[in-house]
C-alpha cells in the first residue's frame, strides 16, 4: 500500500509514523500535512519538514507545561519525540552527519519529558553490560512490589529505545504486565554514543537484561516473556534458544532468512552501494555478522 508517496520507503516510514497514533505518538493530520510538504525521494526535504513539525509540536508541549496542562504536554511531547525520530531516519546514509546525534537527542529528550508525566510509574534504567551499560525504561502497572508477569521488548535494525514504548508498553500495562525495554548493541544510544555494533549472539545481550529484571522484586521470575520487533524477530528467538529463563517468546515478525529478503527487494545497485560505501560498518556489516 502506498500513502502519499510513490516511493515505497517514504510511504512505509510515513505509515510507521502514523501507526503510533493509537498511543498518542502521532496525529494523522500532522503527519499528512508534513508529508504533503516533502519532495518525493528527497532525503533533505524529509529531514527538514519532519524537524519543522517536531519543533512546532515541541513548542506546543512547552506551552502546555507553562500552563500546567500536564496531559496535553505529555501527548505533545510523545508526538514530537516520534517526529524527531522520523526526521533522523534517512540521515543514516552519512554516519558523519552531526544532525544524526542532535535530532536523535531531541527525540530522546522529548520522550523523557513525556515519560515524567505518565500516569503509571516509569523509570529510566541502566543495565550492566560488558563494562558499560545499556539504557532502558521500566514501565510498571503500579508502585507496589507485588511480583507481576513482565514483557521484555528488544528492538530491530533501526528502532530506538523510545520507539519501543509505542510497540507495546501501554497495551502490556493494560493487561497487568510490567514492561522492560532497552537499547542493545547496534541500536539507539548504544550505536550512536557508544559505537557498539550489532552482534550475532543476541543471548549475550538478553541475558544481562534478564539478570537485571530478576533483580527487581516487582518482576515474577516464573512469568518472564521476550518480544522482538522487526529484526528483533530474529534476535529474540536466537536469545530465547539459549536463555532458558525466558518463559514465552513473541517474534514480531519472525525472521527466517533476512538476507534473501534484502537480496530480493533491494536494487542490485543499492546492495553494491551498501557493501562499499563509507557507512557500510554502520548499516551493512551488522547484517553480515548476524548471518543474514
Amino acid at each position: 500500500m502506498k500513502l502519499v508517496f510513490r516511493d515505497q520507503t517514504f510511504s512505509f516510514e510515513l505509515l510507521r509514523a502514523i501507526g503510533y497514533t493509537v498511543y498518542d505518538g502521532a496525529d494523522i493530520g500532522e503527519c499528512l500535512a508534513t508529508a504533503a510538504r516533502i519532495k518525493e525521494g528527497d532525503f533533505e526535504s524529509w529531514h527538514t519538514e519532519w524537524t519543522r513539525t517536531a519543533q512546532r509540536v515541541q513548542k506546543i508541549a512547552e506551552d502546555c507545561v507553562a500552563g500546567a496542562h500536564t496531559i496535553s504536554a505529555r501527548k505533545a511531547y510523545l508526538r514530537a519525540s516520534n517526529y524527531y525520530r522520523v526526521a533522523e531516519f534517512f540521515l543514516h546514509t552519512d554516519p558523519s552527519d552531526p544532525r544524526l546525534l542532535t535530532t536523535w537527542q531531541a527525540s530522546r529528550d522529548c520522550f523523557a519529558q513525556a515519560a515524567s508525566r505518565f500516569m503509571f510509574p516509569c523509570e529510566a534504567v541502566e543495565i550492566s553490560y560488558e563494562g558499560t551499560t545499556l539504557p532502558g525504561y521500566f514501565y510498571r502497572v503500579d508502585d507496589s512490589d507485588t511480583p507481576r508477569p513482565t514483557l521484555i521488548i528488544t528492538g530491530g535494525f533501526d528502532s530506538i529505545l523510545e520507539e519501543l514504548y509505542f510497540f507495546g508498553a501501554p497495551a502490556v500495562l493494560e493487561h497487568g504486565y510490567h514492561c522492560l525495554t532497552f537499547d542493545g548493541p547496534g541500536q539507539g544510544r548504544v550505536i550512536r554514543q557508544q559505537s557498539l555494533p550489532y552482534r550475532p549472539d543476541w543471548e549475550a545481550v538478553v541475558s544481562p537484561v534478564v539478570e537485571y529484571a530478576l533483580s527487581r522484586p516487582e518482576i515474577d521470575p516464573n512469568h518472564l516473556a521476550l518480544m522482538g520487533v522487526s529484526l528483533g524477530g530474529y534476535l529474540a528467538p536466537r536469545a530465547a534458544a539459549f536463555e532458558r529463563r525466558i518463559k514465552a517468546l513473541i517474534a514480531y515478525d519472525g525472521v527466517f532468512d533476512g538476507f534473501s529478503t534484502v537480496d530480493a527487494t533491494m536494487p542490485s545497485a543499492l546492495l553494491a552501494l551498501l557493501e562499499h560505501s563509507p557507512c557500510a560498518g554502520y548499516l551493512w556489516h551488522p547484517l553480515v555478522r548476524i548471518g543474514l
